[in-house]
Order: structure tokens, then sequence, then C-alpha cells
């Protein structure tokens, strides 16, 4: 009798886990039964770590090196290791993970989900809905990247321009990934003269470009360098600097612009306070940056440090 009475009240436990899990208190619910999900339960699936007092959930969008979310470094991506760090430094907070395309994520912050996001990138169209912390990491530098049987073709076409490129070369085809914001001069050019198609994970662009249905691709040096590994042989891809190529891109902590993503912003803002200056963090900055790019990042680290 007490191994059936057992399991019949852990099956309803789990029935009522599952059917909250679809639903955003989750979290909450789990903290107040005292309960948690395995810390490797698959990703997609939302994963409760710690108890807590207050609840957060991360989204996670698959953008390698800056977020992985499979394979073999699954969590060391820049984005990751700087948010198991304020995940350690706010204790009171228990923590959900969800991973979902990245237009999902814009929509639920626009809505005022309790979701924050490691990587977003500050414009003004985004904070009308969403609350941002201080930068947290660098994207650095822009290039447009052939592939390199191509070379030759852009470079005749120097000095290289992406406004030239999408004016007076449409035939030569390129893709965006849907609702990202690259650089404010880079996102203008892309509004006025939008490609043709877009995408939905960084790695299927680069597949594109390796089987000749994409001509060229506007990134972020780390970014095609670790694609490009995934899909192609080494020097596959080549990254050529063009005119309207940015100073230094900051990605920041992004949360809805709502009282309890402002308390959580102004939480995290208070961490990065004393981590940034230190030197383990610099070193999560400067992971998975190319060797020759490294003298770049470091120049600028100093402006990194300095901005709000």
């Amino acid at each position: 009798m007490k191994a059936s009475r057992h399991s019949s009240t852990t099956g309803r436990w789990s029935a009522l886990v599952v059917i909250m899990g679809k639903r955003r208190g989750l979290a909450g619910l789990l903290v107040a039964l005292g309960l948690a999900l395995p810390a490797s339960a698959p990703a997609g699936d939302v994963q409760v770590t710690h108890q807590a007092t207050k609840q957060i959930t991360w989204s996670l969008y698959d953008a390698p090196p800056f977020t992985i979310v499979e394979g073999e470094n699954r969590g060391r991506g820049v984005f990751d290791r700087i948010r198991q760090l304020l995940t350690a430094r706010l204790p009171d907070y228990a923590v959900a993970h969800v991973t979902v395309p990245f237009p999902r994520i814009v929509s639920a912050l626009r809505i005022g989900e309790e979701w924050c996001f490691v990587g977003g990138v500050k414009t003004p169209e985004r904070e009308a809905f969403a609350a941002f912390s201080r930068p947290v990491a660098m994207f650095y530098p822009l290039r447009i990247f052939v592939p390199a049987a191509k070379r030759a073709q852009f470079e005749a076409l120097g000095p290289l321009s992406l406004r030239s490129l999408l004016t007076e070369h449409r035939a030569l085809r390129t893709s965006v990934l849907r609702d990202r914001a690259i650089a404010p001069a880079v996102d203008e050019l892309f509004r006025q003269h939008p490609p043709g198609q877009t995408y939905a994970r960084f790695v299927e662009a680069y597949r594109m470009l390796r089987s000749d249905r994409l001509d060229y691709l506007v990134d972020f040096s780390s970014i095609a360098a670790y694609n490009a590994r995934q899909v192609a042989e080494p020097g596959a891809f080549v990254g050529l600097p063009f005119a309207e190529s940015p100073e230094p891109v900051f990605a920041r902590v992004m949360c809805p612009a709502t009282p309890w993503g402002r308390e959580v912003v102004a939480r995290i803002d208070a961490v990065l306070e004393t981590a940034r200056p230190r030197p383990d963090y610099r070193e999560i900055v400067e992971a998975w940056a190319a060797e020759e790019d490294q003298p770049r990042i470091r120049a600028v680290y100093d402006a990194f440090l300095a901005s709000d």
C-alpha cells in the first residue's frame, strides 16, 4: 500500500508539472513545491535550476559562439558564461531557461513576459519595449563574408560598400536574420533594401553560402569563424572590410521595460560594475575571438568598460 500511495502522489504531481510546464508560472510552481527539473533536461524545455524567492526566465537563441545550445561546446559560449555568472550572483532568483527562435524572444519582451536575454543590441525601436543593462560583451569586427573562390570578384568592386552591393549589385544574393540588430547604419541599409530572404539560424546561412545559394553575408568575424568550422573546411570563407563597418557593437542583457524588468536590470548592472573590470571577465569577452582580431578587441576594451 505504501508503494501504491507514493506512486499515486508522484503521478498527480507529475501531471500537474506537465500541465503547468506550458504556462508562465512553471518556475514559481516548482519552487513552491520544492521541486526542480534536472539541469540536463533537453534544450528547448523549460528548466528550473535552483530554489529562490523570485523568478527569472533566461531566453536562449542558438547563436554560436555566443550562445551554444548543443554539441561538445554546449554552455561554453560567451553569453552562456555571462549568464552563468549572473545566475550565481543573483541567488534570490529562481532560474528557468527556454530555447526559442530569436523573433520569439523579441515578441515575448514586447508583451512584457518575464524573460531576459543576454546579447541584445540596444536600438531606439527596442527601447520602446525593453530595458537594457550595461554592455556585457561586444560584437567586433563586422565583415562581409564571401566564399574564398569569389574573393577576387568582390575585391574588384572595391572600395567595398554594402550600400553599393544592395543597390548596384542586386544580383549578388545575401540574407539576414529576422529581427536582428547589427549596427545602425547597416540595419538602415537592410531596411531600405531588404534582401529577398531571411534565415532562422546562423549555421543555416553558412550552409547556403557554402552551397552557392548565397553570394555573401554580413556578419561578425567570431560568428563566421565558428560556423565555418561547422559546415566547411578552414579557409572556405573570407571576411572583407567594407565602408559601413561600424565601431564595436555592444551586447547587453535585454529584459522587458516593466517594473520587474527594470528591477532585474538594476541588479544585473550592480553585478557588472564589479565583474567587468576583472581579468576573468575579460577572458570571457575575448573567448572565441580569432587571434588576428584580439588586438582590435583589446584596443577598445577600455571604451567598453566606460560605456553605459
